[in-house]
């Protein structure tokens, strides 16, 4: 999985010499965190970032975000949840892109809840609504997570909406996007869902 991920980085890094855009944004993100059943959910705040390059048909996207969740359930303790999630693209159709990518998602103190690694094959669609106006939908299967306290999912999906408005050139944007994650978990034959929402609303530099 860190190979996956660093070797998505570079591929960044690489492609920025010769990009047509780069887009780079800081986001506030609002993170839901459930696992077996909503009596076990977690709340709260936090920050990220996204690097995006595009030339041609090709782009890539590299994003993050920190938060601390608060559990509902009064004798559980406070964790922080970092994700970090690396994205490729390629335009099949003029507003139409599939994807393929890699996250991960760690929690401190360990144990705290799930971490999890995963690999995503999805496809993106984005639709301009006006000059200055744009909505995006995205969605993904998860292939073979895994758990840090073990266990499989056969059935995982990723799928989020959004939406920017920005100047007419591109070159700085304010957005919306909300983001759903399912993990049909099973451990030793037991149900142990887990289900991630998050929020993110933030400004971004076109270049």
């Amino acid at each position: 999985m860190r190979v996956a991920l660093v070797g998505l980085a570079a591929l960044v890094v690489t492609a920025t010499v010769e990009a047509q855009t780069v887009r780079i944004g800081v986001h506030g993100v609002a993170v839901t965190h459930n696992e077996i059943t909503d009596q076990l959910s977690a709340n709260g705040l936090g920050a990220g970032g996204l690097v995006a390059v595009r030339f041609g048909r090709i782009g890539f996207e590299a994003r993050g975000y920190y938060a601390q969740l608060d559990p509902d359930r009064a004798d559980a303790a406070s964790f922080d949840v970092v994700q970090v999630d690396g994205r490729a693209s390629v335009l099949v159709a003029r507003s139409i892109a599939l994807e393929v990518g890699a996250g991960r998602r760690w929690i401190d103190p360990d144990f705290s809840s799930q971490e999890v690694g995963l690999v995503r094959i999805g496809i993106l669609t984005e639709y301009p609504l006006a000059q200055i106006a744009t909505v995006w939908a995205r969605g993904a299967y998860l292939l073979a997570p895994q758990f840090s306290g073990g266990g499989t999912a056969g059935l995982s999906v990723e799928l989020s909406l959004g939406t920017a408005i920005g100047t007419a050139n591109g070159r700085i944007r304010v957005l919306g996007e909300y983001e759903f994650q399912r993990f049909d978990r099973q451990v030793r034959r037991n149900d142990v869902p887990i289900q991630v929402t998050t929020a993110r609303f933030g400004l971004e530099v076109g270049f």
